[in-house]
């Protein structure tokens, strides 16, 4: 994926950031976000204060981000998550707009059009991290583990989360939901040479986690 191919891509998608804009200092969450290694500690940290209920963004501050927002985007990260409501990916995180570059879809899988999605955070916007993140209590997950025969297009989503289930003999549903993660995210480090090139000039990481609905708690998953 080219520059022309990603300013393209910006137009296409109706987002107005190719060229990415220079990072901007960020005065609601000043951790350094330079390094793949700083983006992941930042999302962690962010987790952190959401756990003790220590929101940084009050409401006086969105008037100020609304007004960044129009000149483009510069997120730091890319998240791959699950459609669950439950699963408020900004929030638990505690990060505001224009932070982070968020792809959901149920199961968290890495679909041909996710990909290409998170192509162009990585092309064009220059995150730092791409987290793939799974979660408790996964319906399609369960879905998929069960094979269970449901009207419409869902069972389509199965077949991207056959290897979790695979590698995962007791199909114990949460291992799987975390073998489900580390899979997805070695998907998109494999399969796409756009993504597979900044992991080896060391310009991004990816990083398998999952997410506990009922503690609010993200714990991160070794991809090796």
């Amino acid at each position: 994926m080219g520059l022309t191919l990603a300013a393209a891509a910006a137009g296409g998608m109706g987002l107005n950031a190719a060229p990415a804009l220079a990072a901007r200092p960020n005065l609601l969450h000043p951790l350094p976000s330079n390094t793949p290694d700083q983006a992941v500690a930042k999302l962690m940290a962010g987790n952190a204060r959401y756990l003790q209920l220590k929101h940084s963004t009050s409401p006086r501050d969105f008037e100020l981000l609304r007004s960044q927002a129009v000149e483009g985007q510069a997120p730091f990260a890319a998240i791959l998550a699950c459609s669950d409501s439950r699963v408020p990916v900004e929030l638990l995180f505690d990060q505001s707009i224009g932070n982070l570059f968020v792809v959901r879809v149920a199961g968290n899988v890495a679909s041909s059009a996710v990909i290409g999605s998170l192509e162009y955070a990585v092309e064009a916007l220059k995150v730092k991290t791409l987290m793939v993140l799974g979660h408790s209590q996964c319906g399609a997950v369960k879905a998929a583990i069960e094979n269970k025969d449901v009207p419409g297009q869902v069972t389509t989503l199965y077949s991207y989360m056959h290897a979790a289930i695979a590698k995962t003999p007791s199909k114990d549903y949460q291992a799987v939901v975390a073998q489900n993660a580390i899979e997805q995210a070695r998907v998109l480090s494999t399969a796409s040479p756009v993504i597979s090139h900044r992991i080896k000039t060391g310009e991004l990481r990816v990083q398998p986690a999952t997410y506990d609905i009922g503690i609010g708690k993200v714990a991160l998953l070794d991809l090796a």
